[in-house]
């Protein structure tokens, strides 16, 4: 099996020029990132995060872990479901990611789910995790 060379992107070499919208958005100044690992970052955020039907003109844009607020699931099958439609938004809207892991735990409590996504880019050799509190 061929090894993938990693992947050297030009904007990430121009530390002044921001190549895309950081998150969270700020009024007045915009937040920026300056290279593609922080904007990948946060465009898996937005992804996950975005409600189908949401986004104009893109109605099929988004994750379906928010559709699971009015589940009425066991702790196991609400991981599971999770895990399940983010695994699908990414295959859809980010197919050079690859998901390693998605931990999710429910604190019924403060009604929220926690949830974790072990992911990798293809080409580069570093991993990354992203961390979600969802409010249910």
């Amino acid at each position: 099996m061929a090894n993938l060379v990693p992947k050297i992107y030009p904007n990430d070499l121009d530390v002044n020029t921001p190549i895309g919208i950081g998150f969270p958005l700020n009024v007045g100044t915009p937040n920026h990132n300056y290279n593609t690992t922080a904007q990948v970052h946060d465009n898996l955020r937005n992804l996950i995060l975005t409600i189908k039907g949401e986004r104009p003109m893109q109605p099929n844009f988004g994750s379906d872990v928010y559709l699971l607020v009015f589940e009425q699931l066991y702790e196991d099958d609400l991981a599971q479901a999770a895990r399940q439609a983010i695994k699908e938004a990414v295959r859809e809207w980010m197919p050079a990611l690859t998901i390693e892991e998605v931990q999710v735990t429910a604190n019924p409590d403060n009604n929220k789910i926690l949830i974790e996504v072990n992911y990798l880019v293809q080409g580069w050799p570093a991993s990354d995790s992203l961390n979600l509190t969802v409010n249910i």
